[in-house]
Order: structure tokens, then sequence, then C-alpha cells
């Protein structure tokens, strides 16, 4: 368990930041900084910490919450500067420490947080599948519109 909280600290945490109170980021978001490539190399990294927490048997609902965070944070940080400027609040690394260390400090506790975070996250994903179709849609109609 120390790799993996060693792996955490230092893809979030590693770098303190001077003036903000104790605020930190890590290599994720340096990383991260070569567009598109960086936030696929950061995400395999952190893949690690989830591949642990299959080996140590923790429920499918919180493996894939741990996936759900992981995705959000390529795909978002793939974005960018928004990307970037995610990347300095969206620790997905960490969350997926807590979210280890939750079950396997009480094995037997519920799996009702990752549900709703796995119904959440599969929300937000129709939610901008179906904005995304909207705009492509808009967009095609207003360059049929402008050519013919």
């Amino acid at each position: 368990m120390a790799e993996v909280d060693a792996l955490a600290w230092l893809l979030d945490n590693s770098i303190p930041v001077p003036g903000t109170g104790g605020r930190r980021f890590g290599i994720d978001a340096l990383i991260g900084l070569v567009p598109v490539v960086g936030d696929l190399v950061s995400g395999s990294i952190g893949l690690y910490i989830v591949w642990r927490g299959s080996r140590l048997g923790l429920p499918r609902v919180v493996i894939a919450r741990m996936l759900a965070n992981s995705a959000i944070d390529v795909a978002v940080g793939a974005i960018p500067l928004v990307g970037d400027a995610f990347d300095l609040w969206f620790k997905a690394n960490t969350r997926n420490l807590a979210l280890m260390r939750r079950h396997l400090e009480r094995p037997n506790a519920s799996t009702t947080d990752e549900w709703l975070g796995l119904f959440g996250f599969a929300a937000l994903l129709i939610i901008v599948v179906v904005l995304l179709g909207w705009f492509l849609v808009m967009l095609t109609a207003a360059i049929a519109g402008a050519v013919g």
C-alpha cells in the first residue's frame, strides 16, 4: 500500500504552490501540459492504483468508480487550458486512493455512495453526448446554410 500512497502523492500533491496556504499539485498536472499525450500518459500511470485495488479484492462497483475518476481526469484534462486548470483541482489518484482505503478499512461498508457516483457519472456522460450531438447538428446546419 505504501507504493500506492507514494504514487498518488507524486501524481497529485508533490509540488507545493508558494503563498497559497498549502495548496499543492503533482506531476500529473505537469505531464498534462503536453496536449492529449500527456493526459494519456498520466492516466495510464494512474491506472496502476486501480489495478492494485482490483488485486486487493475491492468490490467491482468501487473499481468502476475508480475507473470513472480516471476517465474524467483524462477526458477533461485533454481539453486545452480548461483541462490544465481542471488537473489542479480534480485529483483522480488521491480520490481513488481514498476509495481504496475506505473499503480496505471497512470491507463490509455499503457501496451506495459508489453506485450514486457511477449513476452521476453516467448521467453527466449522457448529457455531454446529447449536447455534443446537438452542437454538431447545429454546426452542420449552419455550414449547409452558408454554403447552399
